[in-house]
């Protein structure tokens, strides 16, 4: 039987123009019955295996003349979509495939259900509301429920912890963060410091051996000036002058000193190699630790 029968149905709502009705699932077939609990027309082939399937043994079949002219509502039109067929949209679910737990139009029990354990849906869900299974079903729709949102509480509370975390983590990052530049902050004021003292003390020595210079060649001066004044009288510039070369050695012997004195500490910044491999490291101020999480 081929599976054209529902778009036959669906393109017919009323008899054809020769009161002939056809079959709802084959293709072109004249129906020779008319199944009253499924709502279906039937060929002389189909209506056989409809006979003989126990699903359908109480079924009211109609031939001949007592079959209804037109197709009856619910065949070839649309009905809500909770009957509708997924593979027959113009068809009604109306039978349930215990094999593959389906429930499914009259073009699937015969195209796709022929050997399954079918069921007339009609005859198996009066009072299924007070069934086990409905009963079960529900429970664990509910039980599902419950799950759902004590998921969701927990996810609620999941990210309050992230935010929590965040930031008591940006606080400890910039309390940190202030602590090296605490250090770091006085680290510089003692290496300025330390500059200071180098330079303060330096000066001071070489700012001494000036003053000592400056002596020194005002003492020159004023010998050289003194034996220039008594050249006139040469007993004077005798006694003059060899007061003169004896102060002379004297100073040449302090500028001597002096010279050798002359010079400054030379110092250059090194910088601490713990230092330099933090630079280095793109992870060295601080890195974090990460474990699951713990929302208790």
């Amino acid at each position: 039987m081929d599976q054209v029968g529902g778009a036959m149905a669906s393109s017919l709502t009323l008899g054809s123009t020769d009161d002939t009705m056809y079959c709802h699932l084959c293709s072109n077939v004249r129906a020779s019955a008319y199944c009253v609990n499924c709502s279906i027309y039937l060929c002389p082939t189909c209506e056989a295996h409809h006979k003989k399937y126990p699903t359908f043994k109480d079924h009211q079949l109609l031939s001949g003349k007592k079959m209804p002219s037109f197709y009856p509502q619910g065949h070839g039109t649309s009905t809500d979509d909770l009957k509708k067929c997924k593979d027959h949209p113009h068809e009604e679910i109306k039978f349930f495939c215990a094999s593959h737990n389906a429930v499914y139009c009259c073009i699937c029990n015969t195209t796709k259900h022929n050997g399954c354990q079918q069921k007339y849906i009609p005859d198996i869900c009066k009072d299924y509301v007070k069934s086990e299974e409905y009963k079960n079903l529900t429970a664990h729709f509910q039980s599902t429920d419950k799950t759902t949102t004590n998921c969701l509480q927990d996810i609620d509370m999941c990210i309050n912890k992230v935010d929590q975390l965040s930031s008591s983590q940006i606080d400890k990052l910039r309390k940190f963060k202030a602590l090296i530049i605490a250090y770091l902050d006085q680290r510089e004021k003692e290496l300025l410091q330390e500059i200071k003292l180098n330079r303060d003390n330096d000066i001071a020595v070489l700012q001494k051996l000036q003053t000592s210079i400056k002596t020194i060649k005002s003492d020159l001066s004023t010998e050289l000036a003194n034996m220039k004044k008594h050249e006139e009288n040469s007993n004077d510039l005798f006694i003059a002058t060899k007061r003169a070369k004896a102060l002379l050695d004297k100073l040449k012997a302090s500028l001597e000193d002096i010279t050798i004195r002359t010079k400054y500490r030379e110092y250059d910044l090194q910088r601490d190699p713990l230092v330099e491999t933090l630079l280095k490291n793109k992870d060295g101020m601080a890195h974090f630790v990460t474990s699951p999480g713990n929302m208790n």
